[in-house]
């Protein structure tokens, strides 16, 4: 199966909301989400000139696209820490990821 960017941030929301404080860093997620969600195919392979796979760069993508219209920040989800590199669910980002089980 190959993971939209929508899915792996409601799949984010899901994880985040699991841990202590919902917090997770960027590398925490990628780590979590790769193992529960198995990907493959495409997922799976190295990206082009990177040494990550395309999943794990659909995960990072969530701090590029923080801002944009669907980004975890922009809807008020989740804050994004960059000197930490940490994703933290807001009020309305737990009542969110609740709503997503």
């Amino acid at each position: 199966m190959v993971y939209t960017e929508a899915q792996i941030r409601d799949e984010a929301c899901k994880e985040m909301l699991k841990v202590s404080g919902q917090t997770l860093t960027t590398s925490e997620l990628i780590q979590r989400l790769s193992k529960r969600l198995k990907p493959t195919g495409k997922d799976a392979q190295l990206a082009r000139n990177r040494s990550d796979t395309y999943f794990s760069q659909k995960v990072r993508n969530l701090v590029c696209h923080r801002n944009q219209s669907t980004g975890l920040a922009a809807r008020g989800i989740a804050d994004y820490e960059k000197a930490t590199e940490s994703w933290t669910l807001t009020r309305t980002g737990r009542r969110y990821a609740a709503n997503l089980n």
